[in-house]
C-alpha cells in the first residue's frame, strides 16, 4: 500500500436541487497531503445507504490487513464497518468526541483535557490526564470510560493510528467541494475527477522532484529533530541498545527492534529526536528507521496511475442491460428561503467579537462606543459627532444645506 491505513470516514449534504448526501473515505500519505479513495452519492445517511457504499469499497480495495477506520459515531457507519470489514479497528475522531462531551457537560476544559489524554502516547501520561479528569468531572470521566478507551486513545488503540486522531482529513475534501455541492450530480462529479486529476499530476511531478530518499514534510521533520540532537547525552548499552539523557529524563532506545520507552517510534513508525541520535551514535542511516510511506519512491507510485477523462456521453459504451434502467428523480421537497451555505456553529464555539477601533474594547465597534462624546440626544440612536452628517454651509449637524438657513443669504 502507498498510504497509511488509516482511513477517515464522513458524509457531507449536497445542495442541489434534490438534496441529497455525499460520502467521502479518505488517507493521507507520507507528504500528510490528502488521498482520496472513494467518493458516493446517495439520498440520506441510513444503513442500506452506508452498507452498499462501503460494500463498493470493500470490492474496490480487496482485502486489506488491519485497516483503521475514523469517523464520528455515526450509527449507520458502526453498523456498516462492522458487516463489511469485520477485522477493521474501529476509532473515533477526538474532535467530535470533545464536542460531544462539551454539549454534554457543558465545560471545554473537560473536553481539552480528554483531548489530551487521546494524544498521549505513553500510558503514564495517559493516566495523569484521566486522573486530573476524575478529580475535576467524574461524570465525565465515566462517560470517556464507557465510551471504551480503545476507540479514541491513541496508545489503547490496537493498531496504529499514527497522527491521524481527527477527521480533518476528510473535512478537506468536503471544503474544496463546499460550492461544486450546489452542483447537478453529474457535473459534481466530472468536477471532482477534473480537480483530482490536477492533484495527481502535480503531486506526482512534485514528488519525482524531490532531492531527498524521504518526502518532503518528512524531511523537514527530521531536521527539526535534529537540531534537538546536540542537548543529549548518548550511552550505549550494546550493539542495539542506547539510554539517552535530556532534560534530566533517560529514555532507553532499541534501534534493532525499532522501540522507544516513549512509545512515538513504534506508533508512529517515524523516528523522533532519541531515536535520531542514538541512530547518529551508532552511523546508522536515518531513512532505514523511517517506513515505507515517508519514502519518495512511495509517494511517487502513490500517484503514478493518472487520473483519465471519461469523454463525451455519447461516446460511453453502456451496457444493454444497464441501458434499460430508467432512473426517477428522487421525491424531494426544496425547503423556502435561500440555501444556508454554512453551518450552524455550537454555542461553545468560538465566536468573532467585535473591537472598537478608537479604544480597543471589545463588545462594540467604534459607532456604538459609550466613551466617545455624544451631542444629539433624542429618541433616535445617538450616534457620536464626529460620524453624524454636518451642513456643507455653515457645518451644523442640526440640518443639512438643504434646509441650512444661511442657504440664500446674500451679502448686499
Amino acid at each position: 500500500m502507498c498510504m497509511r491505513l488509516v482511513i477517515t470516514v464522513d458524509g457531507t449534504h449536497l445542495k442541489g436541487r434534490f438534496k441529497g448526501t455525499m460520502f467521502v473515505e479518505t488517507a493521507q500519505e507520507g507528504n500528510e497531503q490528502v488521498y482520496p479513495i472513494a467518493f458516493g452519492y446517495i439520498d440520506s445517511e441510513n444503513n442500506l445507504s452506508w452498507d452498499w457504499f462501503l460494500e463498493c469499497l470493500r470490492g474496490a480495495l480487496g482485502h486489506i490487513n488491519d485497516p483503521v477506520f475514523i469517523f464520528n459515531r455515526h450509527a449507520s457507519i458502526e453498523a456498516g464497518i462492522c458487516k463489511m470489514f469485520p477485522y477493521a479497528t474501529h476509532t473515533i475522531c477526538c474532535w467530535h468526541f470533545g464536542e460531544n462531551m462539551k454539549k454534554r457537560f457543558h465545560r471545554k476544559d473537560v473536553a481539552d483535557i480528554m483531548d489530551d489524554a487521546a494524544r498521549s502516547y505513553s500510558e503514564l501520561k495517559y493516566n495523569r490526564h484521566m486522573e486530573e479528569l476524575r478529580k475535576l468531572h467524574k461524570a465525565a470521566f465515566d462517560y470517556a470510560i464507557a465510551v471504551g478507551h480503545h476507540k479514541w486513545s491513541r496508545v489503547h488503540c490496537p493498531q496504529r493510528r499514527y497522527k491521524v486522531m481527527t477527521t480533518n482529513v476528510a473535512q478537506c475534501i468536503n471544503s474544496c467541494l463546499k460550492f461544486a455541492r450546489q452542483l447537478p450530480l453529474i457535473t459534481l462529479a466530472e468536477f471532482i475527477r477534473n480537480m483530482l486529476q490536477k492533484w495527481f499530476h502535480g503531486r506526482h511531478a512534485a514528488a519525482q522532484s524531490m532531492r531527498h530518499r524521504l518526502t518532503e514534510v518528512a524531511h523537514l521533520v527530521i531536521l527539526k529533530c535534529v537540531e534537538k540532537c546536540d542537548h543529549m547525552t548518548v550511552n550505549p548499552v550494546n550493539w542495539n541498545i542506547f539510554s539517552v539523557r535530556h532534560n534530566g529524563k533517560q529514555w532507553t532506545v532499541n534501534l534493532a527492534r525499532k522501540t522507544y520507552t516513549c512509545n512515538k517510534f513504534q506508533m508512529d513508525f517515524f523516528p523522533c529526536s532519541h531515536a535520531l541520535v542514538a541512530a547518529r551514535e551508532w552511523n546508522l542511516d536515518f531513512t532505514s528507521l523511517c517506513a515505507d510511506y515517508y519514502k519518495r519512491e512511495t509517494l511517487i507510485d502513490a500517484y503514478s496511475v493518472p487520473i483519465m477523462h471519461v469523454g463525451h456521453p455519447s461516446s460511453w459504451e453502456v451496457p444493454s442491460d444497464i441501458a434499460v434502467w430508467v432512473v426517477l428523480n428522487p421525491k424531494t421537497k426544496r425547503q423556502s428561503g435561500h440555501p444556508m451555505e454554512g453551518r450552524h456553529a455550537s454555542s461553545l464555539e468560538r465566536t468573532t467579537t467585535q473591537s472598537c477601533r478608537t479604544y480597543g474594547q471589545l463588545g462594540h465597534n467604534s459607532r456604538r462606543c459609550s466613551n466617545l462624546p455624544m451631542v444629539n440626544e433624542g429618541p433616535s440612536r445617538i450616534v457620536p459627532e464626529e460620524y453624524c452628517r454636518k451642513c456643507i454651509i455653515c457645518h451644523s449637524i442640526e440640518h443639512n444645506n438643504q434646509t441650512c438657513p444661511q442657504k440664500d443669504f446674500t451679502v448686499e
